[in-house]
């Protein structure tokens, strides 16, 4: 069987960053054609680019696309040039995206790689043929990399910054509370005698706290317990 491929944006970079704008500032940009119609961005392009933006989380839905959040805060950040929500949001899709983070761990793996290798590489994990629409999609995701900090040029070469990854979004497991060991304790207390009536009365107040994996350990500690009020009467 074999394995399913990665889909490659179908747009150079900057063609995929007027796609993103006008799914995530455009509320009524919620079909492939509307974005074609609202940006100077070929239909086709968006219909190819499609795959790639719901692949790395930045849209969903089948027929009809819908922004998520995420992809939402990035289209905000482009539509404004903010380079550094630009950055910081594209690191975020890198951080949750396995392909792109495999890439970057390519280039770090081999201290550096020449740009057309790199797109080579990026084909050929993804399971696309190397031609022209491909490798433009390739050298997307490459400037992708470098927009989001990840990999920059240097001496001819795109080497890896060895940045940390973001962190996640998701909330942390809650943390279990802490139990304490299990106890048994008892308390005596002596019942003043009635005028006239019978001896006083002693009444003991037994105690337990344990955790359900501690109850089979309390048999012992019990019938310690009980002879210990037993030797005191």
């Amino acid at each position: 069987m074999a394995e399913r491929q990665f889909r490659l944006p179908g747009s150079p970079y900057e063609e995929l960053a007027n796609i993103i704008v006008a799914y995530g500032t455009r509320d009524d940009a919620s079909r492939t054609g509307d974005v074609g119609k609202l940006d100077s961005v070929h239909q086709s392009s968006v219909s190819r680019t499609n795959g790639f933006l719901t692949e790395i989380g930045v849209l969903q839905g089948e027929t009809k696309k819908v922004i998520t959040r995420r992809g939402r805060a990035l289209a905000l950040a482009l539509a404004r040039k903010d380079r550094d929500g630009i950055r910081t949001n594209w690191r975020e899709v890198v951080g949750s995206t396995e392909f792109l983070q495999n890439v970057v761990s390519a280039v770090k793996l081999r201290e550096g790689m020449l740009y057309p290798t790199v797109q080579a590489y990026i084909a050929h994990a993804a399971g696309q043929p190397r031609n022209n629409p491909v490798m433009t999609g390739a050298g997307a995701i490459v400037e992708i990399l470098k927009t989001a900090g990840l990999l920059r040029e240097e001496a001819g070469e795109l080497v890896a910054t060895f940045d940390e990854w973001p962190a996640s979004d998701e909330p942390d497991p809650p943390e279990e509370p802490e139990v304490p060991p299990a106890e048994v304790s008892a308390t005596v207390e002596a019942l003043p005698p009635a005028p006239n009536g019978p001896a006083p009365t002693v009444s003991i107040h037994v105690q337990v706290r344990c955790t359900a994996d501690e109850i089979e350990d309390l048999g012992p500690k019990l019938r310690a317990l009980i002879a210990e009020l037993s030797g005191d009467a």
